[in-house]
């Protein structure tokens, strides 16, 4: 059953399509279900336990991490390896600031779109902590959370996907409260922008807290096409600390081959207007970053602490 409703992000979702668009894709017609590779192997786990604390973590960083993208946002002035606050695991990392006052990915957290090999579906683990003075706006409220999966030409921005343009699936958090949902673009959604669906455990709603870190695992199932039909067959669900907290079925996102092929670093704040701008500089530190195709190689689902 799909289960969605409709976020208005505005200017800045089009800055990241804008951004999504400066890497080429092509397609060539979609094998039957069968032709397609399977892939098996997992990116490192990326724990941030180097270079040094005190520094960025630029895109050259990452890269020697195993995490490649042809561009990146905010890597050289927004992030710090950190070794101040406790880590999820092991003594660093990742902090990543959303100034007092600024919106969009120009100005306000990072981005950068890290390569995967094509795959109809993956699992993408990470931990999360959110600072103690986090803003969720000033008197609108939104803001993408960290890493989340694409595929194609990331179909985003207010853009009408259409089945050949891409797709994509991020965390937000939305309202004054700081409530937690998993937005994302495939065919048909149901307004300008990209529908969500917010995450719940027992059938209340989950906030971002503040000052604690909590896991989020993202799985992405595209569709099967059929003669250049997408069959709407394609899912998207979201664990919170090893619990299913949304699941979205019944989904087309493409007509063509393309697949999940992206871990999309997507994080800032805002919304289309300095009203969703941080009252105060804010932030969040990520930490055991993780993605594969295979269920079992996230422990975070399978029982590790």
């Amino acid at each position: 059953m799909r289960t969605t409703r409709t976020l208005l992000m505005g200017t800045a979702g089009a800055a990241v399509l804008a951004a999504a668009m400066l890497v080429p894709q092509s397609a060539t017609g979609s094998p039957a279900p069968h032709e397609r590779p399977v892939h098996r192997a997992a990116l490192p786990v990326n724990g941030f336990e180097r270079p040094a604390a005190g520094g960025p973590y630029p895109q050259s960083a990452w890269a020697e991490d195993g995490w490649t993208a042809p561009w990146a946002l905010g890597m050289d002035d927004r992030t710090l390896v950190d070794a101040t606050t406790p880590a999820h695991s092991g003594d660093q990392s990742l902090r990543v600031m959303y100034p007092k006052g600024r919106i969009g990915p120009e100005d306000s957290g990072a981005q950068a779109p890290f390569t995967l090999s094509k795959s109809r579906e993956y699992y993408l683990s990470y931990w999360v902590r959110f600072s103690e003075d986090f803003s969720w706006g000033t008197t609108e409220y939104a803001g993408k959370v960290g890493l989340g999966l694409a595929g194609g030409a990331s179909c985003s921005g207010g853009q009408v996907c259409d089945g050949t343009n891409g797709f994509s699936s991020r965390l937000i958090w939305r309202l004054d409260s700081g409530q937690a949902a998993v937005y994302y673009y495939s065919m048909g959604h149901e307004g300008e922008y990209g529908d969500y669906a917010v995450l719940t455990k027992d059938g209340t709603d989950i906030h971002w807290p503040k000052g604690q870190s909590v896991n989020i695992v993202q799985r992405v199932k595209v569709n099967t096409v059929s003669d250049g039909t997408a069959r709407p067959d394609g899912e998207i669900e979201v664990f919170y600390n090893g619990a299913s907290a949304a699941k979205v079925t019944g989904l087309r996102f493409v007509t063509n081959d393309d697949q999940v092929d992206k871990a999309y670093f997507s994080s800032f704040a805002g919304g289309a207007t300095t009203e969703f701008a941080p009252q105060n500089d804010s932030y969040i530190w990520y930490d055991d970053l993780k993605v594969s195709t295979r269920r079992n190689d996230i422990c975070e689902l399978n029982g590790c602490a």
